[in-house]
């Protein structure tokens, strides 16, 4: 079946302030999309140092926006507003905060939506969201790693939950409530090695994003060779893929569809696409584009 996700800006500002994204996450339903996916930053900066590690729209983008409504919020605005579309990050930069609100509040959302939460997650790659926060860049990998492996504890454990680790430590504690899927899906995001090693310790699925199709089937091969390595299946894993517009013409949409298609025949099983439609005409332009790429 195919799958086409959406990531979408909610910043809660102008147009978009108020109840905008429950409107269109009804709309984005009604239009036959799989999910909504949301960006996560805490905050935003007139400049950056740090260098955008994607493809230069997503900078350009970066560099325009003053905030994003909080991921983990509007999620469950939009599993209240929703009945099937899937929701999920994409994706949350776990190392900012501090594991077990976070996990309490994934798995809030996880209950609100009636298990139709992905935990889409990353590292960041902005310094001076990281130095706002007060908290370290440096090893923010395995920051995230024993984060991850907390988190799995503590929505796991059937009562107290316990862990030891280097960034994480705490004795045996309650910490409701649990997630209602049984296991909780954890999408990794990144195209590093680094990443690739933490979908198979980790991870049930992959976020990539920028992807030539040669790309992902490298990343893919890499991916299942390291799997059956660690004695997993590639079955056990959700490979999804973002797909930024490189324009807002119904070319540009043409160009998605034909970049949709090869990538399912690949084996990537969800496409999100960020068509970035404006909001003069969102409505119109969104069915227009819904029906380019296929639903």
């Amino acid at each position: 079946m195919t799958k086409i996700g959406i990531s979408e800006l909610f910043p809660g500002t102008g147009p978009r302030s108020g109840r905008w994204s429950m409107d269109a996450a009804q709309l984005i339903e009604e239009l036959g999309f799989n999910s909504v996916w949301l960006p996560e930053h805490v905050v935003f900066f007139p400049e950056y140092n740090s260098e955008y590690p994607y493809e230069s729209g997503g900078a350009q983008e970066v560099n325009r926006l003053l905030g994003v409504h909080d991921p983990l919020v509007v999620a469950g605005a939009i599993a209240a507003a929703t009945t099937t579309l899937r929701v999920g990050t994409y994706v949350f930069v776990v190392p900012q905060r501090n594991p077990i609100v976070t996990a309490r509040q994934v798995a809030s959302v996880d209950q609100l939506s009636g298990g139709r939460f992905d935990f889409g997650v990353g590292v960041g790659w902005a310094e001076e969201e990281y130095d706002a926060l007060d908290v370290p860049f440096e090893r923010r990998g395995a920051r995230m790693n024993d984060y991850l492996a907390a988190m799995r504890e503590l929505w796991s454990a059937e009562e107290l939950s316990e862990y030891r680790g280097e960034f994480v430590d705490f004795p045996p504690l309650y910490c409701f409530p649990k997630p209602a899927q049984e296991r909780l899906p954890i999408i990794v995001g990144g195209n590093s090695p680094s990443s690739l090693r933490r979908i198979v310790k980790y991870g049930d699925g992959w976020a990539g994003y920028s992807r030539t199709h040669e790309d992902i089937t490298v990343f893919i091969d890499q991916l299942s060779e390291a799997m059956s390595a660690a004695g997993r299946d590639m079955s056990e894993l959700s490979l999804k893929v973002g797909r930024r517009s490189k324009g807002k013409t119904e070319r540009d949409w043409e160009d998605d569809r034909a970049y949709i298609e090869e990538a399912f025949r690949l084996g990537i099983d969800e496409v999100v696409v960020s068509p970035r439609i404006g909001d003069e005409h969102y409505e119109r332009d969104m069915r227009r584009y819904a029906e380019i790429v296929g639903l």
